[in-house]
């Protein structure tokens, strides 16, 4: 309910929960986005990794291999991206977290985070 996924945005094999905006010209796949987030224009998820492998994550401050060769990232929570962010596969975004415009968000972003150039 309340979801917007707008004009000239990619949703693929996505979970995009209550309240939550991909309002344009964003990339979302292999991803799960919690209630009430807000992707700014231009945010782009990717779910491959350049040289093809297994996409891995890290839990407990482990990197573990996922598995799969394809997987987006896990947004918490009223998180916001400015425009134009860049989040790499396998990427955990803890709530109410901020991501400044123009960000490569390459690891995990602790709840409650300001993440900036």
């Amino acid at each position: 309910d309340g979801c917007v996924i707008g004009e000239f945005s990619i949703v693929k094999r996505s979970i995009v929960m209550n309240k939550s905006k991909v309002p344009h010209l964003n990339y979302v796949a292999d991803s799960v986005i919690a209630e009430g987030c807000n992707l700014g224009a231009g945010t782009k998820i990717a779910n491959l990794r350049f040289d093809d492998a297994n996409v891995k994550v890290t839990i407990k401050g482990k990197r573990i291999d996922s598995g799969r060769r394809k997987l987006g990232a896990f947004i918490g929570y009223n998180v916001k991206t400015g425009i134009n962010v860049s989040i790499y596969p396998g990427v955990k975004i803890g709530s109410d977290s901020w991501i400044e415009a123009e960000v490569s968000v390459k690891k995990d972003v602790e709840k409650g985070s300001f993440v900036r150039n």
